[in-house]
């Protein structure tokens, strides 16, 4: 698995995941009643397609991730979902991106029904259920540490060249929000983030929190 090649037109974070297998997800938007409900090959990469700060846009103390062994039983199980909670569609958020698509796969104010049922129906199968989604997230980035070590570094250069060559550009800003959301989504799901990143980058996080 190679890390995410740094790009000033990307300051995404080096989280991808790619796999044989596949799942589906009912991942609710922080500090809101609205979820989504879908299907992925690569959970994170397909989330960040939705939102570029998706590690903060979206809740992952709450909702449900079923991994399958099979692209025919997720997309099986995504239907079923879909067809439950037909009732309590949305429309889906101004701040997804609307070309990701998925946009009759939103829903509002069912979000634990929700959860309880894609658990139901996917233990019942013998698939693998996290609940929340936090918990298979945390393990990701443990396995990424050395891209996360790197990624971080190369992310806190281009902030403060930015900075100083820059200043009138946005660039710096985005870099800032990147940065910023992967480290803090880390000590959301209880990882020692500083442990993790070159020291510099922890006093920079450091400074921030002031």
């Amino acid at each position: 698995m190679q890390d995410d090649a740094f790009s000033p037109d990307d300051p995404g974070p080096p989280l991808r995941l790619s796999r044989g297998r596949a799942f589906v997800y009912v991942l609710p938007v922080r500090d809101d009643t609205v979820f989504k409900i879908g299907f992925a090959r690569d959970p994170l990469q397909r989330w960040r397609s939705l939102h570029p700060r998706c590690l903060r846009y979206f809740d992952f103390r709450a909702g449900v991730l079923v991994e399958t062994a099979r692209v025919a039983q997720a997309r099986a199980l995504e239907r079923s979902l879909l067809e439950r909670f037909a009732s309590w569609s949305a429309l889906a958020p101004l701040a997804v991106k609307p070309a990701a698509g998925g946009g009759n796969e939103w829903f509002r104010g069912a979000l634990e029904d929700a959860s309880d049922d894609a658990e139901a129906l996917a233990s019942a199968e013998g698939f693998v259920v996290s609940r929340p989604i936090a918990g298979w997230l945390r393990p990701v980035f443990e396995e990424r540490r050395d891209a996360l070590f790197g990624w971080s570094a190369r992310m806190l250069e281009a902030i403060e060249y930015a900075r100083h060559n820059r200043p009138h550009d946005a660039s710096a800003r985005a870099y800032e929000h990147a940065l910023s959301d992967v480290l803090e989504a880390g000590a959301e799901l209880g990882i020692d983030v500083d442990a993790l990143v070159p020291a510099a980058v922890a006093r920079w996080r450091a400074t921030r929190a002031v």
